[in-house]
């Protein structure tokens, strides 16, 4: 007989013979592949075993995606309960391949066995009735729709669902059925569902109280997938996050082909489940060609990626299922959303977008007035035909439909439309409070936290919306856009403005024709900020159309550098009567009087940011925060220049003495603050130090905050004729100059 070894791998027993894991804590399977991968690093252990010898060991040749691989590392960590952040048993070598790092050993058999030819083949027939009676008995079950107990839970995690198939290849399939699943439970008004983005992120790693802890949910729905031929069985538990018990479990078994009614059958079952009370004729829905459905995982798939090459490959899929399937409303849905996206995250026009989103939502309304993603879905497109059009009708409407969607389900993606049209018609701290609410449903979304930070920002606060950038950054600190998105958030530094450069070489396809305008925006005014101005051109002529907010900052760079302060000022003054709820435009407008030399017109509006600063008899009781000390600067400077000298640096000495104390998030803008504070006091030499110290630390322009340069700073103004700070100048331009040197040899390569 063939020699089948056993190991003790930590705490567990692995028997290579019956595909099993074997500890205290009970009996784990695996399917054959993972077996077969968890034995070739058990005999490599400690050794490095490369994504390709795995391959070549398992799949011999055949066509196999890195992906699949990955799922298959990750069903041994979950049987291991091992944690591939902090890995006691395999290890990723990034790049490589994996490395078993536990000690293992070999368990010898000292028993001797003989097995006579006539025993042996009795043997495998006994085996060969016992594995047709199994195969029979398998697939033989009926679809178990009878819930016998219904489950007392407030809280749930849908987490992915595992590809048990030979193959491996229905990993879009098994996520669908958890995405059909998270959407029943969420029209469950009384339970609170976690967004997928939130529990998709534990398909490697698996233990049901830290995950519970995380998500705060009272119980975890996972399950498997296995295809043999044409049938398929599909495994659902419920387990409990408070001890990890097993709540609930079932067996769906089916040789029917179509994978949307399969689907469709699991997610009412949980349903009722969860929710007996549930009228079972509201959750008949319509039957899909299995075509068409596969063509709309693939768009639903794609869309969520949000990079235009993949919203483009999104709106084919979606296409080509309503070839097969035109009534089929949720693949509208998605179609109209791949549209309005390709305006945000690629180079179509706003209106463009929108008029070629409307008429699928519409369609999809018709098909299903009632659906909670269409209504938002349509909510969303007229809240940008509203901002394109300036009509507050538009506005009305589709908070109209926001209401009526979140009224029908509570979804993470609802809530974050919403607020942004909250934030649009000045209504940001309702704004705050749904992002509040959709990070509750999504707590580990990155995405979220970033806009929450980008809205933080727009409301003046931006120590707040850098510290919780980034909680996003700690989320998700490898994405390949972050050197974008820290853009709209922290000020440049020499070292972030060579990261977009290497950015910008490294996605050519993205820059070559600028397919995302709002990226390419970005990367101009970083580009500006040092003088790059080349490289800036080279993408300027790239980008059609361009967005106003940019055509606003560009303005006001060039006015600036004519000195027309005038114009700079009348320009922020039109700005703002379009949005006059934004925080951030009332401090640059104050910014703007200071240098227009009109003092009580700076003092003026910072109090009217400030209101709360009105009614302190002195402004040394005005209390300082990380979010409102540079304003606090400004008034302070405003109330000298009004001969209001012993107020101006009691308030200036108490800035000086918060930002000492380490408060504020960013370390380099504190020390700059520090040297306009020092200059404005007149305590040259320490703000020429710390002004030494901030541009030693990377400090550059950031002409996405500003649009001034160091040279023409209106805060260190005293310092401007010094000879220390010209020095300070002119090294510090020669360090602009490398920066643009290295950005062009980057960019033409």
């Amino acid at each position: 007989m063939e020699h089948n070894p056993k190991y003790q791998l930590g705490a567990w027993r692995i028997c290579s013979n019956s595909n099993s894991l074997i500890s205290q804590s009970g009996t784990r399977q695996l399917d054959n592949k993972s077996m077969q991968l968890l034995l070739l690093l058990i005999q490599n252990a400690g050794k490095t075993v490369t994504k390709e010898q795995i391959l070549a060991h398992l799949w011999k040749g055949k066509c196999v995606t890195n992906d699949i691989l990955s799922v298959t590392v990750s069903k041994i960590r979950k049987a291991l309960d091992d944690n591939a952040r902090h890995p006691i048993f395999i290890k990723t070598q990034p790049n490589e391949g994996y490395i078993l790092i536990a000690p293992v050993k070999e368990i010898k058999n000292t028993a001797s066995h003989h097995i006579s030819k006539t025993r042996l083949l009795t043997l495998l027939v006994v085996c060969s009735l016992l594995f047709g009676t199994f195969i029979t008995g398998y697939f033989a079950q009926p679809v178990e729709e009878s819930i016998t107990a219904k489950l007392n839970i407030d809280s749930v995690a849908v987490l992915p669902f595992d590809d048990l198939s030979p193959n491996q290849n229905n990993q879009y399939f098994a996520d669908g059925l958890s995405d059909a699943i998270i959407n029943q439970l969420s029209q469950i008004k009384s339970l609170k569902v976690i967004s997928r983005y939130s529990s998709f992120t534990y398909r490697e790693k698996y233990n049901a109280t830290a995950i519970g802890d995380a998500l705060q949910v009272e119980a975890l729905l996972d399950g498997s997938v296995q295809r043999l031929n044409e049938q398929t069985r599909i495994t659902v538990r419920v387990i409990s996050t408070q001890n990890g018990q097993l709540l609930w479990s079932n067996t769906f078994d089916s040789n029917n082909q179509n994978h949307f009614q399969l689907q469709d059958t699991i997610s009412q079952v949980i349903h009722t489940l969860i929710h007996p009370k549930t009228n079972k004729a509201a959750l008949q829905s319509q039957t899909i060609n299995a075509q068409a459905y596969e063509w709309y995982l693939m768009g639903q798939y794609h869309w969520r990626q949000r990079t235009p090459h993949a919203l483009n490959k999104a709106v084919d899929y979606f296409k080509h299922s309503l070839e097969l399937e035109p009534d089929y409303a949720p693949a509208h849905i998605g179609l109209a959303i791949s549209y309005a996206f390709l305006h945000t995250f690629g180079s179509w026009g706003e209106l463009d977008a929108i008029e070629a989103a409307l008429p699928h939502i519409n369609t999809a309304l018709a098909l299903n007035p009632n659906s909670p993603l269409a209504l938002a879905t349509q909510g969303m497109i007229l809240s940008d035909k509203a901002k394109a059009m300036k009509d507050s009708t538009l506005y009305h409407q589709a908070e109209a439909l926001f209401t009526r969607s979140l009224n029908l389900e509570s979804n993470a993606t609802t809530h974050l439309w919403y607020s942004i049209l909250l934030t649009r018609l000045g209504k940001q701290q309702q704004a705050i409070d749904h992002l509040r609410q959709a990070i509750t449903l999504n707590p580990l979304s990155a995405s979220l936290k970033r806009s929450f930070s980008h809205l933080l920002k727009s409301m003046g606060q931006l120590d707040a919306a850098q510290k919780v950038y980034q909680q996003a950054l700690d989320l998700e600190g490898n994405t390949t856009m972050h050197p974008f998105q820290s853009a709209k958030v922290n000020r440049y530094t020499q070292a972030s403005i060579l990261a977009m450069a290497d950015w910008h070489a490294d996605n050519t396809v993205l820059f070559t024709n600028c397919s995302s305008i709002e990226v390419c925006e970005q990367q101009v005014l970083a580009y500006l900020s040092v003088g790059a101005n080349k490289a800036a051109e080279q993408l300027l002529d790239k980008m059609r159309p361009i967005h106003g907010h940019f055509v606003y900052s560009m303005n006001l760079i060039r006015l600036s550098e004519q000195g027309n302060d005038e114009q700079v000022l009348s320009n922020i003054k039109q700005r703002i009567a379009r949005i006059p709820y934004t925080q951030e435009a009332h401090l640059e407008l104050a910014n703007a009087q200071f240098r227009a030399a009109r003092f009580s017109s700076a003092k003026n509006a910072l109090l009217k940011l400030h209101p709360q600063w009105r009614n302190k008899s002195t402004l040394a009781h005005i209390e300082i925060t990380a979010d409102n000390y540079p304003a606090a600067i400004l008034l302070a400077a405003s109330a000298l220049y009004l001969n209001d000298k012993k107020n101006a640096e009691m308030l200036l000495n108490k800035v000086h003495i918060f930002l000492q104390q380490g408060h504020v998030f960013d370390n380099i803008q504190t020390q700059f603050s520090l040297a306009r504070v020092a200059s404005m006091l007149g305590n040259t030499q320490q703000a020429l130090h710390y002004l030494s110290s901030a541009l030693g630390m990377g400090w550059i322009e950031s002409f996405n905050m500003q649009w001034w340069t160091l040279q023409n700073d209106h805060l260190l103004k005293p310092l401007q004729d010094m000879p220390e700070f010209r020095v300070l100048l002119t090294k510090y331009n020669k360090k602009r100059q490398t920066l643009r040197e290295t950005i062009r040899v980057k960019v033409s390569k």
